[in-house]
């Protein structure tokens, strides 16, 4: 039985606070009208009360041992990798028994700060794994480090307030991000896997930049309980890793349905025999080239090259190439941007909740999430900072109605990339249209991470439009271009079609060796 209590847990509203809160809707209520309202409001809040007396359902952590670590110490982070060192363990046995991983620092490992890339604060400390983390650790991984990301992953690596992660292979250029962090830590051998995170290419984009193999699967695939979210219809998890095998492994530790997961997906997925696809070949494969992803989205002529040069090579495998042609491709930049800027509107403003899914939340993190913004808005990304005040302008001045309108042309994308698969097994193109710009070496001066952030949407041209169609799409090495900096090449699939993916990369980056 509950203890009596003088007062509920929930204070209501004044009536200067009520007035102001109606004012956001566009209501303007009289201070009779207020004070008529405020008894109802009140009831209703001692139903959330209730809410609060009860027992929340609760999350064991399967694995208890963890060292929330340390920050890098001087010369232990050449590449400036990690946000923080940590050993997390899981099981003794299984197929990742004693492999490192690092996890971006977005994805929830319980017991260790987790910083999005950012010094807000109060830091969030989360109280449960993702389940990505929880299955590699099932699988017994062994969690070394979170690394180095954008701040709240909205950028390529230059905004994160612990600086930029350098690139292994030059480290005057950068790694691409958001998981900018994961890409040098693997391509360095600091770790054996690592976790990224995917809304617009951001693990792709450092696995083609950092020469690494990088998967975002079908959305839903993957589950994404613990990630701190842009909006759970384009959130992906990814594996990052230096061959197709450990690719395809971690990816089937990692999919599969999870009760906890807010992405919203018609049917259970299932995991599927990735590292079966093994040795199979590529032999009457029908592969379609997506003709607007080379010359229209500003493919530079090394890629063009590198590009080539992969095309022949799959077709002495034995695959058929085809032209494919989408033309709303060359428009999902400012599709995505359309979807994308609601989805992070939404997510903002209900402190990482997100709206319209099932999906576990985790209270802790809300609070963190809405104490950092009322305390240090100021100190969130620009590019954050833009989405919110333009899609509050849109919303206010145009009704919504070009927001609309991004949700229907992204149907549409969607469509005619379903459509394209009905003649071909699967699609390739450029990862990025370029190889990895120079990071800068000196403070930004005003104005100057405006135009960096711009050169950062440009490295999205070929990878955001199948975060916006859901379709799964693998990024593995090709060849180098100017300053002899990795390319990347992306192999896409049907709807869960990671086995054809797999089976094909497989094969290229044997017939690459």
């Amino acid at each position: 039985m509950f203890p009596v209590r003088a007062t509920g847990y929930l204070r209501p509203p004044t009536r200067d606070q009520l007035i102001a809160y109606a004012s956001r809707h566009h209501l303007a209520l009289s201070d009779d009208e207020a004070d008529a309202m405020l008894p109802d409001i009140a009831a209703t809040l001692d139903l959330y009360t209730r809410i609060e007396e009860l027992d929340e359902p609760a999350v064991a952590l399967k694995h208890p041992y963890r060292d929330p670590g340390h920050t890098p110490a001087e010369g232990e982070d050449p590449y400036n990798a990690f946000i923080r060192f940590c050993d997390v363990r899981g099981a003794a046995t299984g197929p990742l028994a004693g492999r490192t991983v690092g996890v971006k620092d977005c994805i929830a490992v319980a017991g260790v700060p987790m910083t999005n890339g950012g010094r807000r604060t109060p830091v969030t400390v989360p109280t449960e794994d993702a389940v990505v983390v929880e299955r590699l650790l099932d699988a017994g991984a062994v969690i070394t480090g979170k690394t180095n990301l954008e701040d709240l992953a909205l950028g390529l690596g230059e905004g994160s307030a612990f600086g930029a992660s350098r690139n292994p292979r030059n480290p005057a250029f950068a790694t691409g991000g958001s998981s900018s962090g994961s890409g040098a830590a693997v391509a360095a051998g600091q770790v054996d896997l690592a976790l990224g995170a995917d809304e617009g290419g951001s693990v792709r984009i450092p696995a083609a930049w950092c020469g690494l193999v990088g998967m975002k699967a079908t959305h839903g695939l993957v589950p994404s309980y613990g990630l701190t979210y842009m909006d759970h219809t384009v959130d992906h998890i990814g594996p990052m890793t230096r061959t197709v095998e450990d690719n395809a492994l971690m990816l089937e530790v990692m999919a599969g349905h999870d009760w906890r997961d807010p992405q919203w997906v018609r049917a259970e997925p299932a995991t599927g025999g990735y590292t079966a696809t093994a040795g199979r070949g590529i032999e009457g494969l029908r592969i379609g080239v997506l003709a607007e992803a080379l010359e229209p989205s500003g493919c530079t002529p090394d890629v063009l090259d590198a590009f080539a040069t992969a095309q022949k090579l799959l077709v002495e495998l034995g695959a058929s190439l085809v032209e494919v042609s989408v033309p709303l491709w060359t428009d999902a930049r400012a599709i995505g941007l359309g979807a994308l800027g609601l989805g992070l509107y939404g997510m903002a403003t209900s402190y990482g909740i997100g709206f319209g899914h099932l999906g576990r939340v985790d209270p802790s993190v809300t609070a963190a999430w809405a104490a950092q913004t009322m305390l240090q808005a100021a100190d969130l990304p620009e590019m954050l900072k833009q989405t919110l005040v333009t899609t509050e302008h849109i919303l206010h001045c145009y009704q919504g109605v070009p927001l609309a309108k991004a949700q229907n042309l992204r149907l549409d994308l969607r469509r005619r990339m379903v459509a394209a698969f009905c003649d071909v097994d699967l699609l390739i193109t450029p990862t990025i249209p370029t190889v990895a710009f120079e990071l800068l070496d000196r403070r930004a001066e005003p104005g100057e991470m405006g135009e960096r952030m711009a050169l950062s949407m440009g490295a999205t041209t070929n990878t955001m439009p199948f975060d916006l169609t859901g379709h799964p799409a693998l990024s593995l090495p090709c060849g180098q271009g100017e300053h002899d900096l990795p390319i990347g090449l992306q192999i896409v699939g049907p709807h869960f079609g990671e086995e054809a993916i797999y089976q094909a990369a497989y094969a290229f980056e044997a017939a690459s060796a």
